[in-house]
């Protein structure tokens, strides 16, 4: 398995390669589709070789292109949790011109610490964490020995903006995991 950063602009997306297919976690803003597809080309990495997304919360610059990218054939899996959330994400991002209304399928919705489920549907061995404490329905991406994808999970020490408790509980959890790799949705990916 291999990880590359297609971010642009301040934010991090990452391509995960496993058996000549890809796992993209996270995609940008809105109408930055060209952007999204110009980063991919400069890895060689084509939409034809993308199988699935998963995106770490329902932000515009971590989703605001999901449904684009669904209509290319890669399909978009969410976490349970996260499907509670689906509809009010939809109505808040109305406000971009350029935003296309996510539509899930049933079969792609996958419960948290599903471990199995995980491997099945993607391959390698992982599974979602809900870890709430950037927004409610943030979920981190454990795959087994590369590392953790958390989104805009804050630091404990970042706690100005979220619930702290939330945040030393997420965490807490990243840290039972025993992966040592973080590849956070902003900044450098880092070891803890």
């Amino acid at each position: 398995m291999n990880v590359v950063n297609i971010g642009y602009g301040s934010t991090n997306y990452y391509a995960v390669n496993h058996q000549k297919t890809y796992l993209l976690i996270d995609v940008g803003l809105p109408g930055t589709f060209g952007m999204m597809k110009n980063q991919l080309q400069k890895y060689g990495i084509h939409f034809k070789d993308i199988q699935y997304l998963i995106v770490t919360h329902f932000h515009p610059d971590h989703c605001g292109i999901a449904q684009e990218v669904q209509s290319l054939g890669v399909e978009m899996i969410i976490s349970r949790t996260q499907l509670d959330f689906l509809e009010t994400a939809n109505e808040s991002m109305k406000k971009y011109s350029n935003y296309k209304k996510i539509n899930i399928d049933s079969k792609n919705i996958l419960n948290e610490n599903d471990k199995n489920s995980f491997y099945e549907r993607f391959g390698m061995p992982g599974y979602m964490l809900h870890t709430p404490g950037h927004t409610d329905d943030s979920i981190s991406i454990v795959i087994k020995g590369l590392g953790i994808f958390t989104g805009d999970l804050p630091l404990v020490n970042q706690t100005y903006f979220a619930s702290s408790k939330k945040v030393e509980e997420s965490w807490a959890q990243i840290r039972n995991t025993n992966e040592k790799r973080i590849f956070p949705g902003h900044g450098n990916s880092f070891t803890f």
